[in-house]
């Protein structure tokens, strides 16, 4: 079998390369000013502008249709059809999403972020924001900010396999309801756990003003599940304040695993409030520092479920109530990147530094079932090495100190690697971590497919420790069947293992190893804004009567 993978490889990944060269090279979305340049005048770049102290004029908002007729290969009756049947975005919704007005100084910071920010929503396949025509003698410049939108409406039936588990869904969804930027959603899901029916309305501008509101509320086949937020984020790096509340009230079959089959189970109630408040000074020299504070109440319930066996240590419930204070740095650093996690799309990709630390104290007397300090941090970044080398870190812990014992902690910690040998080459290697301690009993810590090692079933391995390690190499192509999506390659080797034992005592099976190949398929058109994983994987360290072959087939968010 691994022979065949290896031939399989050998035969699919030069394949695509030749049918990249077969194709014309996109060198990216780049529309014509809307202000064609004056011959014999240069327009000074931003930097200058800075210098100048130039003042910003005009806001020109152009929104292109999905499909362009002016390319002989969009020059038809159906992606006609389709862009008259789609309803373009708004310019008051696109207004709503720029950090910069009329009649500010001119500043890089707020361009570029206004550019990541439009280019972050899903309803948007690319943005550029630039200024295209400058007056001397009044020292003003106009600015264009362009967007292309994709296709939001989303209906259909979808289906995914992973480690031997299916998961289908049916689903209306729109991205962009009326052009507002407004995303409402109706879903049925199926998995191996639970089959689900799910409302969602998520409005990012309420009104066009920084307020975010995303509600939602599932009918559960063991329970229900509803979730509110309403905030106002911090929008810019260099925004004064913010502020929001997050509620969570959720009633669901917690099931525990023992290499990868179900073993005992209870059910869980779990309701939350969190109102919070931030302030910052903004931007300066280059960091942003924000403070936070604020309230959790956090309850769970437990209780055993008939006709499932129950854990021996369940008890019945966790009630936490505390304030918390946090600080964030975050440091002005971002890149661009094509052909990274995504195929023939333009990538905003963090490339400095960013941490935030919390402390919270939850005592009885405040409502809590015991004494505890809540403890969080978290720390991400990244760098370019030289122009073909880029990684990229992060890390993560938080636990509660319960009697000087540590309870439900955990550390996680990843760094991924990226060499570029060419435009349309990569290779990639990842290496992840995670160190538990003391888990609360609803959570568990799982290796299998779902994690990356796509060689074995999902929940495969569980434990109180795992790490992963994979290595890539990626093959972007120009390909674009019926100019909807882009194709790519993989070929991969995953390793993984865990430590420690499961819930039934079960002791890990040390390093397992799988190797395969792969095709990606990169959306160009629709919303959804992922990249479609049909992976074949060949267990190298299958223990006997499992399934060494693996065909997983999924979305995901990148690469």
């Amino acid at each position: 079998m691994a022979l065949r993978l290896a031939l399989a490889a050998a035969l699919l990944l030069p394949g695509l390369a030749q049918a990249a060269k077969l194709r014309e090279h996109d060198s990216g979305w780049n529309p014509p000013p809307v202000i064609p340049p004056v011959p014999g005048e240069t327009l000074p770049t931003i930097a200058e502008l800075e210098a100048r102290g130039a003042v910003i004029g005009q806001v020109f908002i152009r929104v292109f249709d999905v499909f362009d007729p002016t390319i002989k290969g969009e020059d038809n009756w159906l992606y006609r059809t389709a862009n008259k049947l789609h309803i373009n975005t708004k310019e008051a919704t696109v207004r709503a999403r720029l950090t910069f007005h009329e009649g500010e100084p001119v500043s890089h910071v707020r361009l570029e972020e206004s550019e990541r920010s439009m280019r972050g929503q899903r309803y948007v396949y690319d943005a550029i924001v630039r200024p295209v025509r400058y007056d001397a003698a009044t020292n003003t410049v106009d600015i264009e900010v362009s967007i292309r939108d994709v296709w939001t409406l989303n209906p259909g039936i979808s289906f995914s396999s992973s480690g031997g588990a299916n998961r289908e869904r049916i689903e209306l969804e729109e991205l962009n309801l009326f052009g507002w930027g407004k995303r409402l959603q109706l879903a049925y899901t199926s998995d191996d756990e639970r089959t689900q029916t799910e409302l969602q309305w998520v409005d990012p501008n309420i009104l066009g003003s920084r307020w975010r509101m995303d509600t939602s509320y599932a009918d559960l086949s063991d329970g229900t599940s509803m979730e509110f937020t309403l905030e106002r984020p911090f929008y810019s790096l260099d925004s004064r304040w913010a502020t929001g509340v997050d509620m969570l009230d959720d009633d669901r079959i917690v099931t525990r695993y023992s290499e990868a089959d179900p073993y005992d189970g209870f059910r869980t109630k779990r309701r939350s409030l969190a109102p919070w408040f931030g302030w910052s000074q903004g931007l300066k020299d280059g960091w942003t520092r924000r403070w936070f504070t604020g309230w959790t109440f956090d309850e769970a319930r437990f209780e055993e479920e008939p006709g499932v066996t129950p854990p021996p240590e369940l008890s019945p419930e966790r009630e936490l109530s505390y304030p918390f204070i946090g600080l964030e740095w975050l440091e002005d650093a971002y890149g661009k990147a094509r052909n990274q996690d995504q195929i023939m799309r333009t990538e905003d990709v963090y490339l400095g530094l960013a941490a935030r630390v919390s402390m919270g104290m939850a005592t009885t007397a405040l409502g809590s079932t015991q004494d505890a300090a809540i403890l969080k941090a978290a720390v991400q970044g990244g760098r370019d090495l030289t122009p073909k080398l880029r990684i990229i870190g992060n890390a993560q812990a938080a636990t509660r100190v319960e009697s000087g014992e540590l309870a439900n902690a955990s550390l996680s910690a990843q760094g991924q690697h990226y060499w570029r040998f060419s435009d349309k080459q990569v290779f990639y290697a990842s290496l992840t971590g995670t160190v538990t301690d003391n888990l609360d009993i609803e959570q568990q810590l799982f290796l299998g497919a779902e994690q990356g090692l796509r060689g074995y079933r999902n929940r495969f391995q569980s434990g109180t420790s795992s790490a992963l390690a994979t290595i890539e190499y990626r093959l972007y192509t120009d390909w674009f069947p019926f100019r909807l999506f882009y194709v790519g390659g993989a070929a991969f080797l995953d390793a993984g293992r865990t430590w420690g034992r499961d819930p039934a005592g079960v002791a890990p099976l040390g390093l397992l190893k799988d190797i395969g190949i792969g095709l990606r398929f990169g959306s160009a058109r629709s919303g959804l804004g992922n990249v479609l994983h049909v992976d074949f994987a060949y267990a190298l360290d299958a223990p006997p009567g499992e399934d060494k072959f693996q065909i997983n087939i999924k979305t995901k968010k990148s690469f």
